[in-house]
């Protein structure tokens, strides 16, 4: 295959909240994003990916109260359980960041005012429901009721929770609303919030979304309908304290509201590059991806997103005007629904990410995923098309024909790849039609057709299963030991191509196979481009592999699904216990002893040397003298203290912390300050004392 330019891509998916562990439906775009960009990758392409967790928004806030916590520490719990599983799924991310970064809270601040100052922010007064027993406004999922499309009960103020409706809805739209949180019926009062106006890109959206291939058949009319219906100006801010803060956008009139989580989640696609970048110690490759008009950007999401990524994040592009490429290609999936049931927790319906690698590993379900995905209608997952896929597709055909195959030449060629002599008819078209096969595979994973791409691996396979039990070289090896060769040296180049076109699917799987074939070169730096069906191997040194899969059985699965959740209700349970345990400790005034005091180190320090910390609006790094040693320590008082009027200031130190990096810096302490309204005072001494010197 000949060799092109190389391109550049921006791969990316929607932002998981993290209110809840993500169930399969929402990590598949997790997973799409990366089974792209490591196709990207194998292609010889320049590609980075990146996501996070969108920490902000109501679905976060009442999850908080529900579990009786702070929204930021929900938030990075459930985010700290995303990274784990992005660890078990094999899922690799070039940046997974999160929306509560400094990073990302000033890019997002700064974007929006330029296009406040390019003229596209309206301030609007309008009635909004208001809770007077909370007393609070309920935006979106604050406020339940009655859908007014549907008469689905229990539809948010967002959107129809039902999966057959599912229309966007305002809060003042619901029929008998009441509060979320305390179940009572809101009143009307009045508020003013900043709106976007939409309506002006009209005729620009119409131009991208016509203009654009690689938006989905089945979105882009519905996307140009709203259009033609004509868009109205969308609200840009809210009544919460969770979010980023709005006033340093629109002023200190607005400094208690917070910007509409979608409106910051979406600009997540840049400023994790940024963050990125900034990571790297090299801040220019920002521009160099998203200042590029030749790079593409290609995102992951669910259909029901649909217009915040055709629609609204594209407008935002142009309302800035500063440069960023518009959408290369939107991948939308539909729903995978659990026995025609939509994904519920609290009903127990469903599967989630957790769930699954805790009964099978990691590569089956990846596999399924991609070649049950959801491209054009809703799926439906069951248990036994799950296990017939497995055992049939993965087990019996793909996994089969390379363990046979590589098993074979192990036993009966002394472990090197035999001659291939002169081809038959049938063998000739076989490795003419692997070769198409692979054209086909390039070709649907070019247009984001991972499902295609997926069946055309296993049609491979299939084939290769197929001539191996035809061509019975376990006979012919007996007779006419040259045609054996010839069909095992056949069925290792189509073991080499498998593991090729696997490995952004099974990457795990692929490099296992990739090694027994014994090659020096890893299978990136050979590359999908690289394929050559007439180079035949021959005399290469292979190694014996244990079977790749196992067949399964659904009555197991099921079993150890409802294990691991018992399991789990009762660590559950006993957090639970454990916590109502030190509330009641904490509510009969229990305090902590004398011994457990003297375990924090407290020192007397002076600064030595101070300096703002590029790129970040609140830290300084920090040089103390502790007498008997030096060290660093990262504060986040730039906001209130000038560098220069530290050095010589004695200060008092934590020092027995653990390290932590704070913006690629090493802090190795923390000073004492006291908080008056978030404003931080720095503890001293009442006159100069030795540096080193403890704190009782």
């Amino acid at each position: 295959m000949n060799k092109r330019n190389k391109e550049k891509y921006v791969v990316t998916c929607a932002w998981p909240y993290v209110n809840t562990i993500p169930h399969l439906g929402t990590f598949l775009h997790l997973l799409s994003g990366d089974i792209i960009t490591r196709y990207l990758k194998i292609k010889g392409d320049e590609a980075i990916y990146v996501s996070g967790s969108d920490t902000h928004g109501t679905p976060v806030i009442v999850a908080a109260e529900k579990e009786g916590i702070p929204p930021k520490d929900l938030a990075f719990k459930y985010h700290n359980i995303i990274l784990r599983l992005l660890k078990e799924w094999n899922i690799d991310f070039t940046n997974y960041t999160h929306t509560h970064n400094e990073v990302h809270i000033e890019f997002v601040q700064e974007f929006y005012k330029k296009v406040h100052e390019n003229g596209y922010f309206t301030l609007q007064e309008s009635k909004q429901f208001f809770c007077d027993h909370c007393n609070r406004f309920l935006p979106d999922r604050f406020v339940e009721g009655t859908c007014p499309h549907c008469h689905h009960q229990g539809a948010r103020g967002d959107q129809c929770v039902n999966p057959e409706c599912g229309k966007i809805l305002k809060p003042i739209e619901l029929i008998n609303p009441y509060c979320a949180t305390c179940k009572n019926p809101p009143v009307l009062k009045k508020t003013e919030h900043w709106y976007f106006d939409l309506p002006k890109f009209e005729k620009q959206l119409k131009d991208f979304i016509v203009s654009t291939p690689h938006i989905p058949a089945n979105a882009k009319p519905k996307m140009l309908d709203m259009i033609n219906e004509g868009l109205v100006a969308r609200p840009f801010t809210r009544d919460l304290k969770w979010g980023i803060p709005a006033g340093p956008i629109f002023g200190e009139k607005f400094k208690d509201k917070v910007l509409y989580v979608w409106t910051e989640a979406v600009l997540g696609y840049l400023s994790a590059v940024k963050e990125w970048a900034i990571k790297e110690n090299k801040p220019e490759l920002f521009e160099y991806f998203w200042k590029d008009k030749n790079t593409k950007t290609v995102f992951c999401i669910g259909k029901d997103n649909n217009i915040f990524h055709i629609i609204l994040f594209p407008a935002l592009l142009m309302a800035v005007n500063d440069g960023y490429p518009l959408p290369y290609a939107v991948s939308t999936t539909q729903f995978i629904m659990f026995r025609e049931k939509a994904f519920s927790k609290s009903q127990g319906i469903g599967l989630w990410a957790d769930e699954a690698t805790a009964i099978l590993p990691a590569p089956y379900w990846r596999y399924y995923l991609i070649y049950t995905r959801p491209e054009l209608k809703d799926s439906n997952f069951e248990w036994s098309e799950f296990t017939k896929i497995v055992n049939s597709n993965l087990n019996d055909t793909i996994g089969n024909f390379i363990h046979r195959t590589i098993s074979f030449i192990t036993r009966s060629f002394d472990g090197k790849i035999p001659v291939r002599c002169k081809l038959t008819p049938d063998e000739k078209k076989l490795l003419h039609d692997v070769e198409e096969s692979t054209q086909d595979y390039i070709k649907a994973m070019d247009n984001f057709k991972l499902k295609d791409a997926a069946t055309i691996v296993s049609d491979i396979a299939r084939k290769g299963n197929q001539y191996l039990s035809s061509a019975q070289p376990w006979h012919t090896i007996k007779e006419n030991k040259e045609a054996a060769g010839t069909t095992l040296n056949i069925c290792a180049k189509i073991t080499e191509i498998l593991a090729i076109l696997l490995w952004p699917i099974i990457p795990e799987v692929s490099e296992k196979v990739w090694k027994a074939l014994g090659f020096q070169e890893g299978i990136l730096e050979k590359g999908i481009l690289s394929i050559d069906i007439k180079n035949t191997l021959e005399g290469q040194k292979i190694q014996a592999i244990k079977p790749l899969f196992h067949k399964i059985k659904e009555d197991e699965l099921i079993k150890s699904l409802n294990d691991f959740r018992k399991s789990k209700q009762k660590q559950s349970k006993q957090k639970e216990e454990k916590k109502m345990v030190e509330s009641k400790q904490e509510e009969s005034g229990n305090k902590i002893d004398y011994k457990t005091f003297q375990k924090v180190e407290l020192k007397v320090a002076t600064i030595i040397e101070a300096e703002s910390i590029e790129n970040s609006k609140k830290l300084i790094k920090l040089q103390v003298d502790l007498g008997t040693e030096k060290r660093q320590i990262i504060a986040g008082i730039k906001q209130y203290y000038k560098p220069e009027e530290l050095v010589g200031r004695q200060i008092i130190v934590v020092t027995n912390l653990k390290p932590a990096k704070l913006m690629g810096h090493e802090s190795n302490g923390m000073l004492l300050a006291a908080d008056i309204d978030g404003e931080p005072i720095l503890l001293k001494p009442d006159k100069d004392v030795p540096n080193g010197t403890p704190i009782r």
